[in-house]
């Protein structure tokens, strides 16, 4: 994808990830989800500001991350809260934005019904594994948390056109905050990858598939991948069907390659948006989550390799 291109995209997705997350804050959106946020404030022992944002996410990534950087300037949530907030979300962007809207209707149209849903199972499963992992360690590291919220509160949400312009209006400094760093930052690393990263990275891939006995085939399906995720999806769906791959080879290929594809994503997107966010406490957000989905991916291959 050219550069202008992919900045325009990356920017028209801040711009409206934080107009809405200002919007849903504006509406009080908190008070209807008053139930499923009690519940996720007890379980975890964060904020429900926190839980906002996590619920948040399940419709928008950027939009949930936007509605926490907020929370984190005006003081509402600390940094360990963020983090854990952020893991804790994983799942919920799996399950509501990736998986069920792209991920799913693409890899069962080109890798088959099979191979195509045990794929995405898997990679629910990862996803899972993270925000399980964090919730559990949220619930048993931190002192319990009394949540504000009451049923009562479910007739408080705001919907009105006062309230849509107040929180367009609301993120306008955040915007001006935001974007130029994004876009400057998306720019420096786009000449990082012209710059022969990117072929540097394919290395790193070379001894996991002799450690886990693909064969070479293989490596062809995980270079597509850095460039996208489909082009993978097709390169392995063409090995499978001429068998010169099996199911299993398949699967752990896609898992590979999906940990490429995580590492295209944190270097492209993801950390300048965090960084765009948080500012300098961004790199760590952006450093502990991908260490996080990184060693899940790998948690996931291992129970692939011993297992199917």
């Amino acid at each position: 994808m050219p550069l202008l291109e992919y900045l325009f995209n990356m920017v028209a997705m801040v711009t409206l990830g934080v107009v809405l997350a200002s919007v849903m804050v504006e509406m009080n959106i908190l008070a209807s989800l008053s139930a499923p946020l009690r519940w996720l404030c007890r379980a975890s022992n964060l904020p429900e500001c926190c839980m906002v944002s996590v619920l948040a996410s399940t419709i928008n990534a950027t939009a949930g991350r936007s509605a926490l950087a907020g929370f984190y300037r005006n003081g509402e949530a600390k940094e360990t809260e963020i983090i854990l907030s952020i893991l804790i979300s994983t799942f919920p962007i799996a399950l509501g934005e990736y998986v069920f809207l792209v991920q799913a209707p693409i890899s069962i149209a080109l890798l088959g019904l099979k191979v195509g849903t045990a794929y995405v199972l898997l990679s629910l499963f990862s996803s899972f594994l993270q925000s399980f992992s964090a919730l559990v360690y949220s619930r048993l590291t931190r002192p319990s948390q009394t949540c504000s919220i009451g049923r009562q509160d479910a007739t408080k949400l705001k919907i009105n056109g006062g309230t849509v312009r107040k929180g367009i209006s609301n993120s306008v400094p955040t915007l001006m905050k935001v974007l130029p760093f994004l876009v400057g930052t998306m720019v420096f690393m786009d000449l990082l990858m012209r710059a022969g990263m990117l072929e540097n990275m394919k290395l790193v891939f070379d001894p996991v598939l002799r450690v886990l006995g693909l064969p070479g085939e293989c490596i062809a399906p995980l270079v597509m991948q850095f460039v996208h995720y489909s082009a993978g999806y097709a390169a392995i769906a063409s090995l499978y069907s001429s068998q010169t791959i099996t199911e299993k080879q398949a699967l752990i290929t896609l898992l590979v390659g999906s940990m490429a594809v995580i590492t295209m994503i944190y270097i492209r997107y993801s950390t300048p948006t965090y960084l765009s966010l948080f500012g300098r406490f961004g790199a760590k957000i952006a450093a502990i989550s991908y260490l996080s989905s990184i060693g899940a991916k790998g948690i996931t291959i291992l129970l692939a390799y011993l297992l199917i």
